[in-house]
């Protein structure tokens, strides 16, 4: 364990951690796309949403559950990626893909939870085991990866709360752009 490295915020964290953002939506988001796609539906997409075009349904329910469920697949594989990455190199740059990857699934878990079922929510309750046994499970997942790398290099929780707050300012800004340009 690396105990005398102290991480800062610094403005190459900042940015590698705005792109993480960008990048985790863009590809949970075109996960949901390519596979609606492959399934063989007109769909749209942007930043933050994907859906079916026109007045379409599901001809097979199954198929909304994999459009569904593949965003999160894509996002859980990229924390997997980044956490071994960051395993081998100890390289703290690698870890917004990590953190952004945990609280966008924590978010949505939560949103699920209060507000409108999503994602793994809906797959949830497909599979009759309650709306948010799959929220849960990949949430507390993901928290996990991101413990143990905080604990592996060492990372304090001042630090771990400025990440979360630049994660954030991410997350609002992909929310406010998708709403007022990318539509």
């Amino acid at each position: 364990m690396n105990t005398k490295t102290t991480y800062k915020i610094t403005k190459e964290y900042i940015a590698i951690s705005i792109i993480a953002v960008f990048l985790t939506f863009f590809f949970h988001e075109a996960a949901h796309f390519i596979m609606g796609k492959a399934l063989g539906y007109d769909m749209w997409f942007s930043m933050n949403a994907v859906g079916l075009n026109e007045v379409q349904n599901y001809s097979k329910e199954w198929h909304g559950q994999l459009v569904a469920i593949a965003g999160p697949v894509v996002t859980i594989l990229q924390a997997i990626v980044f956490f071994m990455i960051i395993k081998k190199t100890r390289k703290i740059k690698w870890y917004p893909f990590v953190f952004i990857a945990a609280l966008m699934r924590l978010f949505a878990a939560l949103i699920s939870g209060f507000i409108n079922p999503n994602d793994e929510a809906r797959v949830s309750e497909w599979l009759g085991i309650g709306k948010m046994t799959l929220p849960i499970i990949v949430s507390l997942s993901l928290i996990y990866l991101v413990i143990n790398i905080s604990k592996s290099l060492n990372i304090k929780w001042k630090f771990n709360i400025a990440t979360y707050v630049v994660m954030s300012l991410g997350i609002t800004s992909v929310v406010f752009l998708n709403q007022y340009f990318i539509k």
